[in-house]
Parts: structure tokens; C-alpha cells; sequence
């Protein structure tokens, strides 16, 4: 922060000699043995007059490159970097790496106002100019302020999709959303040149007002001393009202630490400073009795000292009595009383704004001639002069500010709001023409105002700004915004309470959890928040507790009402918004995992219907992705198909490189692959999984490739489906601990591809892999799955004691509401009772299995039913069960081979319903091994009655349709019902392709069984 010193600071500043000496011996020492140095002391104490000292000394003896940023100036992280980049350049030392960056950031931000501006004049020519204004007055964000409204409630991925669409690329759009980080690296990438051949020092002052960009400063200070050259070429100074605590993130720190709490001036260093600063004002000596008043009274502040020889000099003030009170309280009702009457209207409206210049004392105090008591006040010793964008401008000492503010705030309330009021509309005025970085700053001004003169409104205002910072993801302004905000003198609890709701927020969007959920507790629990602050709360602490992993730990305690409470209470409350719909959802899903399936599909609609009641687009998709999944994770085909045609009617109106269009597309893809439709959903995630790689969406790169992997699995194209399982087992686990559900679900994923290749000790070994890991973080809802693929293995295995144990595990967890993967266990148990000869036990195994897969059109379990009854018919047949019951309610044998080719019919047709792969494996099987019975081989092993069945079949298929005597006209299946199985068996060749390797008709793989029965 380039600023002017004080005219002879050195000529009169005393006291803290200690200290410039020892920070002269760090600057100079050839090694720096502390590499930090902290002053601390309350207001009024000198911290700033000595960090001005370090300075001179810098620049004038030491010759040293110094740069300073001060709270009062610096509200994020750019803040401060510019600050000392530009203090930097005043010393010679160009940042060229940061300097190319930081204006990279500037034309980003002018191209984003351009393009807002765009859409600005197209709804002012429609007509809504009053929301335009209302969007671009409220939220102040360089570029991006008359956007934000019109994208809708969803918040950070349809701004993306709109900056997509307006032609900003990946990097991008990620440089201009979170622009710390890029521009720090360069910033130490450029030190650590300079560092290595001089010594730099950077100063923060002010630190009380840095609140919100304390861990921005610790992670500096770390990553300063982690790079080479910068552990001893840069020396750090922090000077702020409370001492430094970093312990917690940062364990031994203090070793690298200077700590020095300044303390109040002894008498005998007063006596000086009065003797000093008087020589500078008229020369002489002072009279020694008014020295003693004035020490008496000052009680070892520096300000109260210099501040009273002001007065005592210029206005022949005297009165300086001894005061029990803080000493800067006193000192501003002498200087009230002290200085000329005209003069107290420019006092009080300069310490009623942060920062001021002509312009403003002018719209402040209502006067058009401000000139000489602008010209008188700057001559204070408590006053500051810098600059706010372009124009020099001057404070008061904050301190000084606050007793002036607090004191006509009580006095004469009337006339500090109506202060207060007129800077607010000011600043307005102001924002209303500004653009880029001043529209931020001057947001900044006009709410801190807007609190003065009416906190209840003002504080409505904050959080309007807060919440759209916080839906848009922007967390380097939410965090400058807090961090104004937390200086802020706010005497309703309510409002400290909003406040520290949103430093939580930021917590909560860098997934800090533990001490998000504190302060969401210490709210939920308050008398004082308002219903508002309570609903949000309890929105934002419902979307912790309904992420699945912690519901696992919840419903092991017994308080999953709780959460539902929590969760209903936020949508009742108040009225709704963007962010209290988000609770539909988060209720949604909350109710899913206690199975209430009802209450479930009820919230998933309202999510629905308040989107589309708000027309947004965004919003609505993303809606229907979550109901999508839902149904999909319950196995419900038809209303998955329902829910994914409806959203196709929202792609249009979605940017063409969009989250959402790629969560489309992506989002339970592997859905498909359990309906048969391996080829369409391989292209549908193909298409979502591009889209994510190209929007550097990793968790959706990762989520698409893994099921990815999975259809190539099914479509036989092994190697490529193991590149892409094998790039997302890697992602995962460089994301870390909490990746690993994905990363078993990979592994899952990966058993499969080994139960296809035939490597079954390596499928068993992923597959009990996968299990333990979702065990472990208690997630058993997502489980049947790996358990049914378990025992899928050990029925290939012949190994059925294990499958059954495996089958009847999934069977316990039918309450989990995964219906196709309980069907496949039915179904299984069915097939290894049959090949264990236990009959008996077939029949409600079939009846359990045959209601899930009739009603949820499971046509692959379908299939394996109708072979099993097939074969149970002749084999009860040879074992004289002739007469047993079937699943299908129909005498299961009969004495001719009728009821038998009739099963394996109906097995045919159901697997052409499913697709070509299924219905050449009930047909044929599989070379690497299949847990069904497929009819060729098995008709080959009976001789000529197998023969029979053959032909039989053959002259079937070559006349018959596809009809199962049951219209289903409601079906999930590509394959139109009643046409001809020929044209049928057409249709589902062309649709699944597989590796590309030649196939075979039905009609042509039942000949060659024949020629091949013939010669045996």
C-alpha cells in the first residue's frame, strides 16, 4: 500500500527502541534466525507509527525492498498482493510472473462485465430493467453482478455454463472464479528470484480487520518457508490489536516467530515524546505543569500524546485531567469541545465514513464549502493518508473513528443515522456508474453504512450478498466480505449470528465439517436468531447430515428424526428460496436412506415443481438427475425412462457445455446397462464424460469413467473398459480418504470385468476388497450389489453352499430397497437349488423372484426363470414330481416335452427383450462360463428328445413373434411387442454392435447344434 509518511515521524517518535533495533538486526543479519515478527497491543498504541519506522529504516539505511498492506485497505487476498506488488515496484522490484497474471485477471474480469452487459441491455429490452438494476446494485461483483439473477437458483454450475457459453475457457473460468491461488504462487514463484540475492520484507498492519484472510496468511507464511531462497529472503511483520494464534493449523510456528506485545508508554517516555512533538509544531520547550496534565491524562497511549499537544497548541486547550476511563474516550470530548463549533460537523462526518475525501465530507455533512476544515482536520496526528483506487484519500485512526462514531451514535442517534444514511446514498451514487474492482469496493462502503444507519435492513442486505457469493461458489469474496463485515461495531445478536453463519458457509464449501457443524449447533440453539437464520441453518446443517456415510453413523444412534425434523423445519419456516429448496433434496435423500420410499419420491417432486414454478432451468434439471438416480438406485427401469424423458425437454435450454447437460447424459449410466441397453448408455456417458474432461469436472471424470468401464464391460470390449476403471481407481485415490466408497465401487466394477475374462480368484478377491471398504465406512446400503456379484462367482465356481450364504446376505438386506439386485439374489438361489437337487425348495424362491422381475420388467431375470422352470420340468420329471406347482401358477411337467419348450420360449423372448448378448447366452452361453443353463447345450446332452426341442425351436423362431401372452404396453424394452422375432432379432443385433465381432442368428447357432448332434 503506497502511501505518504508522515511529515518528521522520526523527528519526534519514540519509546520501542528495543524493537526497531531488533528488526533492524533481523533486516540486516545475513541469515534470518525468526522469519516472522508479531506486534500486538490495543488501540491507540503505536503499532502503525512503528511499522512506519521499520519502513524509513528500510528504504533509507537498510536499503531493503519493504511493502506494506493494511486492513484498513486490503479485503482479500488480490488486496494485499497488489498492495505489496505495488510498494514493491516503488522499490525497483518488478513481480513480472504476478504482474502478467494479475492483469490476465483484470481483462477476464472486463470480458466477463462485457458480456454481463450483454445481457443487462437484452432484459432491459425486455422489460425488466427493475430486476436488472436490483441484480447489479445489490451484489457488487466485478463482471459478473447483472448475471447472477438470471441464471437461477442452482448457483456455481450454471454460472460456469454461462461463462462457457459466453467463450471463456476452463482455466479460465477457474482463474477468474478463484483467483488466490494462482495469483499467490506467482507471487512467491517471482520472490523466490529476488529473494535469493536480497533480503524483502512484507508488512501486514491493521491485522484486527483481517480476520476472514487469517488462514490465507498462515498458508503464505508456511509455503514461505517451505520454498527455497524465500525461508531466509522474506521477512514477515504482522501488527494488529490481538496476538496471532495459529497453534491449531500450524503446531510449532512460534519457533519461527517474533512476539512482542507493545505496551502503554512509561512518563518518563511521554515527557519525551510531548518534549519532541511540540519542537515540531511551534519549537521551544513546553510548559512542564501542562506536559504533567497531559501525561496524566493520555495513560501511556501515543495518539492521546500527540493528539493533545494538537490541541493544546492550536486551540489553547488545557483542561487535561486525569481519567479513570480508556484515555482515547476522553480525548474525543476534549477535541469535541477544543476545536472551533464549524469544525465538529467535518469531525463527526469523518469519523462517520471509513474513508473520505472533499467529494465525500461534502455529501456527508450536506455543505458545499468544506475546503479549510478538510485542509485543518487532515492536520491531525490521528489522521492517514492513502488511497482508494485512484484518489488520495485520508481516515482517521480507527480507533479515534470508533469513539467519535459510538459517541453520537448515543448522544444524538437522530442525526447518525441520518450521517450514516448519506454516505449510504453516496456510495450508492457512486456504485450505480462503477465498474470492475470499484463496484466491490464501494459494495463494500454502502453496506457498512446501510448497518450503521438501520442494522436490522443492513444486515437483511449482508446476507442477500453473502448468500449469492456462497450459491455462486465465489469463496474469495464471501471471504472479503466477511472479512469487512467482521469489524463492523454490530450491537444485535441476531446479527453477529447471520455473520458468523456465513464464516461456517465458507467452512462448509471447503468441507471443514467439525467446526461448521459447532457453529451450526450454537445457532440452532440460540434464542436470539431470527426464523430466517434458523431455516438456513438448519438447510446447511441438514446438507451435512444427509450425505449417506454420515446417515450410517446417524441411524447406528437412533437420530435420523432429528435430521428429518431439522430438514422439514427449514423448508416451513419462511418462505422458500433458492438455497431452502436445496432441503427437498437433502430430505429426499434422507428419507431414501430410511426407506421411506414414499415420503422420498414426495420431496424429489417438490424439488420439481418449485423449480419449475421459479422457470429454472438449472434447477430443474439438476431435479430431475436426482430423482433419476433415485429410481434407478431402486431398480425401478420404467420410471427411471420416465424421469430421463421428461429432463430431455430441459437440455435445450441448457449452454451446450454445461454440468448439467453433462450430468445428463452421465448421471446413471450404469443404470442402463441392468436394462440390457449396454450400447445407448455407453454413448450417453461417453458424451457426459467428454463433457466433464472438458470442463475439468473431476468428481464427474471420475464417477463417468468408472461407468464407462462398466458397459464396455458388458459389451465385451475388455481392454478399453480396463483403461477406463483402471483412470478412475487412480483418480480416486489421489483425491483421498473420503474417495474411497467411490474407489470400491470401481473395484466392484472391476470384479466384473474378471468374472468376464474368467479370472475368478482375482473377481473374488476385488469384489471382498470393495465390500470391506463400504462396510468400513458404514455405507451397508450400498452393499447387495458386491454381495450378489459374490455369489454370482461361486455359482460359476460350483462352489454352492458360498453362493447361497452370499445370496441369502443380500436377501437379509431387502429392506435396503435395491429391487433388481433382490430379484438377481431370488433368481440365483433358484438356479443353485435346482443344481443341488434341493426342488422342494424352488418354488417360493421362483415366487419372489417372478413378482419382482413381472412387476419391475427385470426381463433378464425373466429369462433365467423361465430356464430354470424348463429344466426343474424335466428333471422333476425323471424324479417322479410330476404335478409339482410352478412360480407361473401352471403344472410345471407334463408327460410330453410341451410345457418344457414353452418355458425355454419364454426364455428366448425375454432375453431378445433384454438384448443379443443374453439371448446368445441362454442360447449357447458364454466360452468363459455362465451360472444359467443355456438350452443348446443342454438339449444336446438329452439326444434325441433334445433334438426335438432344437427343431422345434428353430421352426418357432423362424414364423413366431414377439408375444409372451401378456401385453405389456408400457415396456422398457427397445424391441417393439408383436412383430416378427426375425425382424425382432434384427433390431437387437443392430443395436448392440459389442466388440464388433461377427455374430451369429438364433437360427444359425440352433443348426450348427444340430449338425453337430447329427455326426455325434
Amino acid at each position: 500500500m503506497a502511501t505518504n509518511e508522515p511529515q518528521g515521524v522520526e523527528a519526534y517518535y519514540t519509546n520501542t527502541e528495543h524493537l526497531i533495533d531488533l528488526f533492524k538486526h533481523r533486516v540486516d543479519a545475513p541469515e534470518l534466525a525468526r522469519r516472522i515478527f508479531i506486534i500486538h497491543g490495543v488501540g491507540g498504541v503505536g503499532k502503525s507509527s512503528l511499522l512506519r519506522m521499520f519502513r524509513l529504516h528500510c528504504k533509507n539505511v537498510a536499503r531493503v525492498p519493504v511493502a506494506l498492506a493494511s486492513g484498513d485497505d486490503a479485503k482479500s487476498p488480490m488486496d494485499v498482493l497488489n498492495d505489496w506488488a505495488t510498494d514493491l515496484k516503488m522499490d525497483g522490484v518488478a513481480l513480472s510472473a504476478f504482474n502478467k497474471t494479475f492483469a490476465q485477471y483484470r481483462a477476464l474480469q472486463t470480458k466477463a462485465e462485457n458480456e454481463a452487459g450483454k445481457i443487462a441491455d437484452k432484459a432491459l429490452k425486455g422489460a425488466t430493467k427493475t430486476v436488472i438494476e436490483t441484480a447489479t446494485s445489490m451484489i457488487p461483483i466485478p463482471g459478473l453482478g447483472p448475471v447472477l439473477n438470471k441464471l437461477g437458483g442452482i448457483g456455481a454450475d450454471a454460472l460456469i455454463d454461462w461463462l462457457r457459453s459466453s467463450g471463456f475457457s476452463k482455466p479460465d473460468i477457474d482463474f477468474l472464479l478463484d483467483p488466490a491461488k494462482k495469483l499467490t504462487d506467482d507471487f512467491l514463484s517471482d520472490l523466490a528470484k529476488i529473494a535469493a540475492t536480497q533480503r524483502v520484507v512484507l508488512m501486514l498492519d491493521t491485522y484486527e480487520q483481517m480476520t476472514a484472510l487469517d488462514d490465507w496468511t498462515r498458508e503464505f507464511a508456511q509455503r514461505v518457508g517451505q520454498i527455497s531462497n524465500l525461508s531466509n529472503g522474506i521477512f514477515l511483520v504482522i501488527a494488529g490489536r490481538e496476538m496471532v494464534n495459529w497453534d491449531r493449523q500450524w503446531n510449532g510456528w512460534l519457533a519461527q516467530a517474533d512476539v512482542h506485545p507493545l505496551e502503554p508508554m512509561t512518563p518518563d517516555v511521554m515527557r519525551e515524546l510531548v518534549r519532541r512533538y511540540y519542537a515540531t509544531q511551534i519549537g521551544g520547550e513546553p510548559d512542564p505543569d501542562q506536559v504533567e496534565k497531559i501525561i496524566r491524562f493520555a495513560r501511556g497511549l501515543p495518539m492521546a500524546v500527540t493528539t493533545a499537544v494538537r490541541l493544546w497548541v492550536k486551540y489553547r486547550v488545557k483542561d487535561f485531567e486525569e481519567v479513570e476511563a480508556g484515555a482515547l474516550d476522553e480525548l474525543v470530548r476534549r477535541l469535541r469541545e477544543g476545536v472551533p463549533p464549524a469544525l465538529i460537523p467535518i469531525l463527526d462526518a469523518a469519523a462517520t465514513v471509513r474513508y473520505f475525501n472533499k467529494p465525500i465530507l461534502r455529501a456527508v455533512t450536506a455543505q458545499t464549502d468544506v475546503d479549510a476544515a478538510y485542509d485543518e482536520l487532515c492536520r491531525f496526528p490521528f489522521m492517514k493518508s492513502g488511497k482508494e483506487g485512484a484518489d488520495r484519500i485520508w481516515r482517521l485512526h480507527d480507533s479515534v473513528r470508533e469513539f467519535i462514531d459510538f459517541k453520537l451514535r448515543v448522544d444524538d442517534p437522530d442525526c447518525h443515522r441520518e450521517l450514516h444514511e448519506r454516505a449510504a446514498s453516496y456510495f450508492e451514487a457512486r456504485l450505480a456508474k462503477a465498474s470492475g474492482d470499484e463496484s466491490e469496493r464501494l459494495g463494500l462502503e454502502r453496506l457498512y453504512h446501510r448497518v450503521r444507519a438501520d442494522e436490522e435492513a443492513g444486515i437483511k442486505l449482508f446476507q442477500e450478498m453473502a448468500e449469492e457469493l456462497t450459491r455462486y461458489r465465489l469463496v474469495n469474496r464471501l471471504r472479503a466480505l466477511l472479512n469487512d463485515a467482521n469489524t463492523y461495531p454490530l450491537e444485535r445478536e441476531n446479527s453477529r449470528l447471520w455473520r458468523e453463519y456465513y464464516g461456517a458457509r465458507i467452512g462448509q464449501l471447503r468441507s471443514q465439517w467439525n467446526d461448521t457443524e459447532k457453529v451450526y449447533e450454537a445457532i440452532t440453539n440460540s434464542q436470539y436468531a431470527d426464523p430466517k437464520l434458523k431455516a438456513y441453518t438448519f438447510c446447511s446443517f441438514g446438507l451435512i447430515l444427509s450425505r449417506w456415510r454420515r446417515l450410517g453413523k446417524i441411524a447406528k444412534i437412533g437420530q435420523m428424526d432429528k435430521v428429518v425434523e431439522m430438514l422439514e423445519d427449514s423448508l416451513n419456516l419462511v418462505p422458500l428460496d433458492p438455497h431452502l429448496a436445496t432441503g427437498f433434496s437433502s430430505l429426499a435423500h434422507v428419507y431414501d436412506f430410511n426407506r421411506d420410499w414414499n415420503n422420498a419420491t414426495t420431496f424429489f417432486d417438490k424439488a420439481i415443481q418449485y423449480h419449475t414454478g421459479q422457470g429454472d432451468y438449472y434447477g430443474l434439471m439438476d431435479a430431475y438427475n436426482h430423482k433419476k438416480s433415485y429410481y434407478a438406485q431402486r431398480g425401478d427401469w420404467q420410471k427411471m425412462f420416465a424421469v430421463h424423458n421428461l429432463s430431455v425437454s430441459v437440455l435445450p435450454q441448457l449452454a451446450s457445455h454445461s454440468y448439467f447437460r453433462a450430468r445428463f447424459f452421465g448421471w446413471s449410466a450404469w443404470a442402463w446397462a441392468y436394462t440390457g441397453r449396454y450400447s445407448e448408455g455407453a454413448n450417453n456417458v461417453e458424451k457426459g464424460l467428454a463433457l466433464a474432461e472438458e470442463l475439468g469436472d473431476v468428481e464427474s471424470i471420475g464417477d463417468f469413467g468408472r461407468d464407462f468401464g462398466f458397459l464396455l464391460v458388458r459389451q465385451s470390449k475388455y481392454r478399453e473398459a480396463a483403461q477406463h476403471l483402471d483412470n478412475s481407481l487412480e483418480l480416486y485415490q489421489s483425491l483421498g480418504q473420503n474417495h474411497q466408497p467411490k474407489y470400491a465401487f470401481v473395484l466392484s466394477d472391476l470384479g466384473l470385468l474378471y468374472i468376464e475374462l474368467g479370472r475368478w480368484d482375482e473377481a473374488e478377491k476385488s469384489l471382498a476388497q470393495s465390500l470391506s471398504i463400504l462396510q468400513e465406512f458404514e455405507m451397508e446400503v450400498d452393499t447387495p450389489e458386491m454381495i450378489a456379484r459374490l455369489g454370482y462367482i461361486n455359482e460359476l465356481k460350483f462352489q454352492w453352499n458360498d453362493a447361497v450364504n452370499w445370496y441369502h446376505s443380500v436377501v437379509n438386506k431387502k429392506d435396503t430397497g435395491r429391487w433388481h439386485i433382490l430379484s438377481e439374489a431370488f433368481t440365483g438361489l433358484a438356479r443353485v437349488k435346482h443344481a443341488q437337487g434341493e426342488y422342494a425348495a424352488i418354488p417360493p424362491l421362483l415366487a419372489e423372484a417372478e413378482q419382482l422381475a413381472q412387476q419391475y420388467e427385470y426381463n433378464d431375470h425373466l429369462a433365467s426363470l423361465r430356464l430354470t422352470q424348463g429344466m426343474l420340468a424335466m428333471t422333476t420329471d425323471n424324479n417322479g414330481l410330476n404335478g409339482q406347482p410352478s412360480a407361473a401358477s401352471q403344472p410345471s411337467v407334463k408327460s410330453d416335452l410341451s410345457v418344457v419348450i414353452g418355458f425355454f420360449k419364454q426364455a428366448l423372448i425375454y432375453a431378445l427383450r433384454y438384448n443379443r448378448f443374453l439371448l446368445d447366452e441362454v442360447l449357447s452361453g458364454r466360452p468363459q462360463g455362465t451360472p444359467l443353463r443355456p438350452i443348446i447345450p443342454h438339449c444336446l446332452q438329452r439326444g434325441d428328445e433334445g433334438q426335438q426341442m432344437l427343431i422345434a425351436l428353430r421352426e418357432w423362431w423362424k414364423t413366431g413373434v414377439n408375444d409372451i401372452g401378456a401385453p405389456r404396453p408400457d415396456t422398457i424394452s427397445p424391441i417393439p411387442e408383436g412383430i416378427a422375432l426375425l425382424e425382432a432379432e434384427r433390431i437387437a443385433r443392430e443395436r448392440e454392435p459389442g466388440d464388433g465381432s461377427p455374430q451369429t442368428s438364433v437360427s444359425e447357432q440352433i443348426e450348427r447344434a444340430l449338425m453337430k448332434g447329427t455326426e455325434k
